[in-house]
């Protein structure tokens, strides 16, 4: 591993979010709504502790009580956007667990997260931040899709051992899952074809997807 890969190795590992109760679950939350904010509109390198601080109405000794760094405020604020969205989280309030079901409350909630203005704007803060080798990309990875793969994976196995799912391969389902949703829609805006995506297009588009999938994996 060259040594320019170690450091950005370190600062992700470092950058983890914290887990476990915060201090003051107020302010932590405050702190945290203050930096997406700030990250969005000003990217990575624009956005400092100092104005995080002001925007949550706390001082900088607070925000550095809370995240010991700017790398690790940004996953948590990453962690924190996406944690709705992992399957288990996502179909909590399904009233009777089929697979349909399931299946449709996660790529519903995934799929709108992937196609909020919020989403793609961030998108454009990596893309914009990854010329400058900031490590930002592995820091991201880390903060929320590498956990949602994990717990995508234990998601479709839960289905896949009731004989109702057909998969050799989890890891290729689970990406399939993720491209299946993404698909045109959220190529479009990214690319600033679209400013957005009404709601009937949006959830004719996601409808597709749990049909796709479920054609792809499930026992004929």
């Amino acid at each position: 591993m060259t040594e320019s890969a170690l450091k950005q190795d370190s600062i992700a590992q470092e950058a983890k979010p914290a887990r476990g109760r915060p201090r003051d679950t107020e302010k932590n939350s405050a702190i945290l709504e203050a930096a997406s904010q700030a990250f969005l509109e000003n990217g990575f390198d624009g956005t400092s502790m100092d104005e995080v601080a002001k925007r949550a109405g706390v001082s900088k000794q607070t925000v550095y009580s809370h995240f010991s760094s700017k790398e690790q405020l940004f996953a948590a604020s990453i962690h924190e956007r996406i944690q709705s969205s992992f399957p288990d989280v996502a179909i909590q309030a399904v009233e009777t667990h089929t697979l349909e079901a399931d299946l449709s409350a996660f790529v519903g909630s995934f799929g709108r997260l992937l196609m909020s203005q919020e989403a793609i704007a961030m998108h454009r803060v990596l893309v914009a931040a990854a010329s400058k080798d900031s490590g930002l990309a592995k820091i991201f990875w880390e903060a929320g899709p590498a956990e949602m793969t994990l717990r995508l994976r234990a998601f479709l196995k839960t289905w896949a051992d009731k004989g109702e799912l057909m998969i050799d391969d989890y890891e290729v389902a689970g990406a399939r899952l993720i491209a299946l949703i993404k698909g045109k829609l959220h190529f479009e805006l990214e690319i600033g074809l679209k400013d957005s995506v009404s709601e009937a297009e949006l959830d004719a588009h996601l409808r597709d997807v749990v049909d796709c999938f479920l054609r792809l994996y499930r026992p004929s």
